[in-house]
């Protein structure tokens, strides 16, 4: 009897040291992981700006799908102003003439700068920068509009909004368990870049 009761106690206090370890370790978990996804999350969706800035200098407005981006980048060029001379010395004749630069150039610029070596390729880029990570495959969405811009009365501005819901990358951490550990924390929240409803390119974190 006093055997079976003694295995009762270390049982159940072991029981009780598991409980605690596990007090401590899911929030520790919880937070890590959120970090480093939303990490990973964020460099998609400041890329996804950063390109979207140099379509709306190609096009004087923000690409409507992540395949018109890829397209205009790869296929488009600007044009620059090349000026020869000195338009401060009056005894040399000044010329300008328009110089084409093709677009992929910046595109590739963009690539380089952000991926490891060996560079991707671009279509292996945009296969990147579209898939949201850790989704199993899904897609961040991506709309364009147009607001007014601020403090104008009606002076209208291209906008763009990409993004996710934060559940997409964290879908093994329902609300309803894990908002003990962060009270603001819920799935359904939008993780996202720029603004539909005013011209912005910065995120919400």
């Amino acid at each position: 009897m006093k055997y079976a009761l003694n295995t009762l106690l270390v049982l159940a206090s072991l029981g009780l040291i598991y409980l605690l370890i596990e007090t401590i370790r899911k929030p520790i978990i919880f937070n890590e992981t959120r970090k480093y996804r939303e990490q990973h999350v964020r460099e998609c969706l400041e890329q996804t700006a950063e390109l979207q800035k140099i379509y709306k200098s190609l096009k004087k407005k923000y690409a409507e799908s992540f395949d018109s981006l890829k397209y205009t980048l790869t296929h488009d060029t600007f044009l620059l102003d090349k000026v020869t001379g000195d338009k401060f010395d009056t005894n040399q004749v000044v010329t300008t003439v328009k110089v084409k630069l093709p677009a992929k150039d910046s595109l590739q610029g963009v690539i380089r700068k952000n991926t490891p070596k060996p560079y991707m390729t671009i279509e292996e880029y945009f296969n990147f920068l579209k898939t949201v990570p850790f989704s199993n495959g899904k897609e961040f969405y991506l709309k364009t509009g147009e607001a007014i811009v601020e403090g104008t009365d009606s002076l209208m501005a291209p906008t763009f909004e990409a993004g996710t819901t934060i559940g997409t990358y964290m879908s093994e951490f329902d609300s309803a368990s894990h908002v003990i550990y962060d009270p603001d924390y819920n799935p359904n929240n939008i993780r996202k870049v720029g603004d539909l409803y005013k011209p912005s390119t910065t995120g919400n974190w």
